[in-house]
């Protein structure tokens, strides 16, 4: 009966979260402060949307980046030896709402991958500074 009750409090917890996220975007116009909401409440696919309707192809890049690390770190410190870890390294192989597969990580992948070709351009391009 407990495992059930705190089961629905942090149901309710995440989409109170995601709720003000909302808010905070859409009202405070504050992108960093929802990006962080969004996160705590598990809805990264949300925080990747977002930075992609803001243009920020770079820092969604980034994001993604950062996410995957954690969750790679995650999964590498689980227990090998243990029987409820294998299960849940099974199940977590992609992360949730960034899998590679997803139309918006395409996206800012190809976005990311442009702006990258355009900077190295404008490397190339520029003279050495001589100082």
């Amino acid at each position: 009966m407990t495992y059930g009750r705190s089961t629905r409090f942090i149901v309710i917890f995440y989409r109170v979260m995601h709720r003000w996220a909302g808010h905070v975007l859409n009202a405070e116009h504050n992108i960093w402060r929802a990006l962080i909401m969004y996160v705590a409440a598990g809805s990264l696919q949300d925080a990747l949307s977002v930075l992609r309707e803001a243009q920020q192809s770079d820092t969604a890049a980034m994001f993604i980046i950062a996410c995957r690390e954690v969750h790679a770190e995650f999964i590498d410190n689980l227990d090998p030896n243990d029987e409820s870890s294998a299960t849940v390294k099974e199940k977590l192989q992609n992360l949730r709402g960034l899998n590679p597969q997803s139309e918006d990580v395409i996206a800012v992948g190809e976005l990311y991958s442009k702006y990258q070709q355009q900077l190295v351009h404008l490397c190339m391009e520029s003279p050495p500074n001589s100082e």
